[in-house]
């Protein structure tokens, strides 16, 4: 089998390329032999990286969910649909924790050198970028919109270079303080219907924030997206539940709803800017329009 290694050696403020060169490339040598190795050097790249990757029947993604999101790209973007393996070492690396996988590198290896193929969902996503042009890209795990995507994009230009939940709850913290609930209108196959939410997630997978179970319902395999939403509440109350969402327990909190879906449009009722945010990067505005594509990829787990 012939195995394509992306490398983001910025994933994880560094950590990937320090990891890769000292634990991970030798276990992969160890137990698949032979591979090619590729490093990205920008956003974009692993995409490029692997739509041209015609010949290799395996990818394998060493970084976050960020990496891993332009691997999916790539893979549906090329004209062979090769084997997709998770190292996580990013920030959050939350797809692999639907799936309880070990954060243990000879673990992730193993399931990566292994033929346990799980064939997941993706998420067709459509939304207007930074310059207002509409864009379609593909979710493996999670989209959110409203105050997580502001989180998100404070976590990622943060100078306060530290990983997984401090990075996630010292952005929530800041963007707590100044951030309003958004007035969003959403059809849901077909229905329309209003909230005033402070966030939303669109779940193919059940985690987001670097550990969040943000969509605990979410099935990757179901072909439904598990639409989450925090309707506005005063901010302490928010602020006493939020913990909650750490273990999935936010969606017994009244003012939290949960359901599956196949299609989902939402858009900003008073033109307010809302922001989005895509495996964890932060990608651009609403309006946005998110339907499933079944069994789109294959997962060594």
């Amino acid at each position: 089998m012939r195995t394509l290694v992306v490398i983001n050696p910025m994933a994880s403020n560094g950590k990937s390329l320090k990891d890769y060169k000292e634990k991970i490339q030798a276990l992969l040598k160890e137990k698949i032999g032979q591979f090619e190795e590729r490093f990205t050097e920008g956003p974009g790249d692993a995409i490029e990286m692997v739509r041209q990757a015609n010949e290799f029947d395996r990818i394998v993604s060493v970084g976050g969910d960020g990496t891993l999101n332009e691997v999916v790209n790539g893979v549906m973007l090329s004209d062979t649909k090769p084997l997709i393996g998770m190292i996580g070492v990013g920030t959050g690396n939350d797809f692999s924790r639907t799936f309880s996988i070990s954060s243990d590198y000879e673990s992730m290896v193993e399931r990566v050198a292994g033929n346990n193929v799980f064939e997941s969902d993706i998420l067709k996503v459509e939304f207007s970028d930074f310059e207002g042009k509409r864009q379609t890209r593909y979710a493996i795990n999670v989209v959110g919109a409203g105050f997580d995507a502001d989180v998100t994009n404070r976590m990622n230009r943060s100078r306060i270079k530290v990983r997984g939940k401090l990075t996630y709850f010292v952005s929530f913290l800041i963007e707590f303080i100044r951030t309003k609930s958004y007035s969003l209108d959403f059809i849901i196959d077909g229905k329309k219907l209003h909230k005033d939410c402070f966030f939303t997630a669109f779940g193919n997978g059940k985690f987001f924030g670097g550990g969040m179970k943000a969509c605990p319902s979410a099935v990757p395999d179901d072909g439904k997206i598990d639409v989450m939403g925090i309707e506005k509440m005063n901010k302490l109350r928010l602020l006493y539940h939020f913990p909650k969402i750490y273990r999935g327990l936010h969606i017994t909190v009244p003012t939290v709803f949960e359901f599956p879906a196949e299609n989902v449009e939402v858009y900003s009722k008073d033109g307010r800017r809302v922001m989005i945010e895509m495996d964890g990067e932060v990608i651009g505005t609403l309006p946005l329009k998110i339907s499933v594509e079944p069994k789109a990829v294959r997962i060594l787990i």
